[in-house]
């Protein structure tokens, strides 16, 4: 088969992918059925073409670095903070969502993103249980969105902490002058190319920077100190930037419980019950739906996603720089 026959049949299976995913039909279970069967469990409730209707638990994945950008998905975003703050809304104000449960793995980000995230999970926890859980790293801005949870859950080597605000660039005004390189500014404003790379930075510059900081983290540290329910002293005293591990964040009251995600969704199913007593009373000891965010995804993406890296030729028509890559420039971390 030649090359124009394997792309003409790529497209083909796309397109016919494509058109099965929307015409497919809705499951005929009612909700009071799926919400009474008795071999149900988490694994088997994914949005795949029609989301789950009954009362669930809501899981969302907040994965990478945390910034206002949309990325470059082909398809959809999932990742940047953009898409993760749309789901926290629309799980929000969904009914039959009964707890949040948010999969952390970040190791921060820009400071109004995660400022924008935090601040709707502390409107989410007015209506809903909030379960945080850590993966391999939750600091910085990663931390600050885990602080307006109800509860945190680390694995003991779970990388979280660090918080502190950082900025910084590279000067290159020595090499310049060494090879005779001018950097030409033309400004309106005295402190507009604040920060350039072309020329030192003067002492008023540095205090202006400084008082940038030092008032992004104090936002950071109150914010935090908000979430957690505790005197601004108390993480002022354990911030500095300093990163633990998620057995030390436990000790020094960081982070709630050591554990996996499977006893996040377990506590989420606890507090949810407590939460909703009709809920507790119906389920008992059975565990609510878990629908998870990051298993959704249309017929014709996850033929995508699982032909990528395996087939040289459809990696040449669809490349994975496409199908999921963030981009990241930011000036003002928080880190």
């Amino acid at each position: 088969m030649n090359n124009k026959n394997i792309s003409l049949l790529i497209i083909f299976i796309c397109l016919t992918s494509l058109f099965v995913g929307i015409i497919m039909p809705k499951s005929n279970s009612s909700q009071e059925e799926l919400e009474t069967n008795d071999n149900i469990s988490y694994n088997s409730i994914k949005s795949f073409g029609s989301p789950f209707k009954g009362s669930k638990i809501k899981a969302i994945k907040l994965e990478g670095i945390i910034t206002d950008s949309e990325g470059s998905s082909f398809f959809k975003n999932t990742t940047s903070s953009s898409a993760v703050l749309e789901q926290i809304i629309k799980a929000t104000k969904d009914t039959t969502v009964k707890a949040i449960v948010l999969r952390i793995n970040s190791p921060g980000g820009t400071v109004a993103a995660s400022q924008e995230i935090y601040q709707a999970l502390i409107r989410a926890r007015k209506k809903k249980p909030i379960v945080i859980t850590m993966g391999d790293v939750a600091a910085s801005g990663g931390y600050y969105i885990a602080s307006a949870g109800n509860s945190i859950y680390a694995n003991p080597g779970t990388l979280t902490g660090s918080i502190g605000v950082i900025t910084s660039y590279l000067n290159f005004t020595d090499l310049f002058k060494k090879f005779g390189v001018e950097g030409v500014t033309i400004k309106s404003g005295k402190f507009k190319d604040i920060g350039s790379s072309t020329r030192p930075l003067t002492e008023t510059e540095r205090k202006i920077l400084q008082a940038l900081l030092d008032n992004s983290y104090k936002q950071f540290i109150g914010d935090v100190a908000k979430g957690r329910g505790v005197p601004y002293e108390n993480i002022s005293m354990i911030a500095e930037g300093l990163i633990y591990t998620g057995e030390q964040a436990h000790k020094i009251g960081l982070v709630d419980h050591l554990g996996d995600y499977s006893k996040a969704l377990a506590h989420a199913q606890k507090l949810a019950k407590e939460k909703f007593p009709e809920i507790g009373k119906k389920y008992g000891n059975k565990d609510l739906p878990v629908e998870e965010e990051w298993k959704s995804s249309s017929v014709l993406e996850s033929f995508i996603s699982s032909s990528i890296g395996k087939n040289e030729k459809f990696e040449a028509f669809f490349p994975q720089k496409f199908i999921s890559q963030s981009k990241f420039q930011p000036l003002w971390i928080v880190e």
